[in-house]
């Protein structure tokens, strides 16, 4: 394409700028209010959308056999990928269902139904999206559903454990969109994007434990050692909770003292076996296992707080050839 030349001009009272063709725009289909990325290469200046890398389409059609929980897992895969536009072909009530069971956890999403096919569309805006704020939310979560579970070991009260099934669910809708955010700007900095994604995928497996934790509790009414139990968790919620901090504050000192705490803390809800409780042997497992879970969960998280740590500090050095090492004799 040729080039134009444009005037540098004033705009307001701090900034300058320049205009761009309008069919340069329509190419790279960015309009009024979307957000580019600008850099500078070198002397040159480079301006791309920061929803489009590498110029994948952002529309797709997938055909189906028929199956709800298939239809389940493309509808949340095809969030998840970035797609805004997923045209599903197969049985219509199945997709319908399948919709129906997960609209709730993909934000911005909505179906529209035609003749041949179905169309799932997604409004959201991931360059609206600060990623940080999620996982704040998340972690707030996490606290909430530690909180209510750990209220339930103390008062007894089923309500506390609907609670945390409840805020699991809303765990999973911020997992999802974390997900999608960090597909599709991953682009702009890859190392930090898994990080990211290991520290979501670790909040929402945490949550998932609490979730599969409160089920346990609510088919067995649990009468003895529920205190026990109840203070080897909250040891496991400062420690998880402590990870994810280091990571958001970018707190090196707290996310060595989890690395160096972990085994401690495994063996801390080992502890658990030996309480003698009878006939809740099942319970107990079901709490050493999913505290364990959550331990390990809070060290992977601590050692993501650590990379993106050394990437912050480290300076990249020039390698030194040959000749230049032989310069001196």
């Amino acid at each position: 394409m040729s080039s134009i030349y444009r005037r540098v001009i004033r705009i307001g009272e701090k900034s300058i700028g320049i205009t761009l063709p309008r069919r340069w725009l329509d190419m790279i289909s960015v309009g009024i209010g979307d957000v580019v990325e600008v850099s500078l290469v070198g002397k040159v200046i480079v301006v791309k959308p920061v929803t489009q890398a590498g110029g994948e389409t952002n529309e797709v059609s997938i055909s189906l056999s028929g199956a709800i929980d298939e239809a389940t897992r493309v509808i949340i895969a095809s969030y998840i990928e970035g797609y805004d536009n997923v045209e599903i072909i197969g049985q219509k009530d199945s997709i319908r269902r399948a919709f129906s069971n997960v609209e709730n956890k993909l934000p911005g999403s909505l179906m529209l139904e035609s003749d041949g096919s179905v169309l799932i569309k997604v409004a959201t805006s991931e360059t609206n999206v600060d990623l940080n704020e999620v996982i704040n939310s998340m972690a707030n979560i996490l606290n909430s559903m530690f909180n209510k579970f750990i209220d339930y070991l103390g008062t007894g009260k089923g309500d506390s454990l609907k609670e945390v099934l409840e805020l699991d669910d809303q765990m999973d809708k911020l997992y999802f969109l974390a997900l999608r955010t960090i597909k599709k700007l991953s682009f702009k900095d890859p190392k930090r994007a898994i990080d990211d994604t290991i520290v979501v995928k670790n909040l929402e497996h945490a949550a998932d434990a609490l979730d599969r934790l409160s089920n346990a509790f609510m088919r067995v009414q649990a009468t003895q050692c529920k205190r026990e139990i109840g203070e080897k968790l909250r040891d496991v919620w400062t420690y998880v909770m402590k990870a994810v901090y280091a990571y958001l504050d970018n707190n090196i000192n707290n996310a060595l003292k989890v690395l160096l705490d972990r085994e401690r803390m495994l063996n801390n809800m080992l502890e658990l076996a030996n309480m003698g409780c009878t006939g809740l042997s099942g319970l107990l497992t079901a709490s050493i296992h999913e505290g364990q879970l959550i331990v390990a969960l809070a060290a992977d998280i601590a050692e993501a707080a650590f990379s993106r740590h050394v990437r912050g500090i480290a300076k990249p050095t020039r390698l030194v050839t040959g000749e230049e090492l032989g310069s001196d004799e």
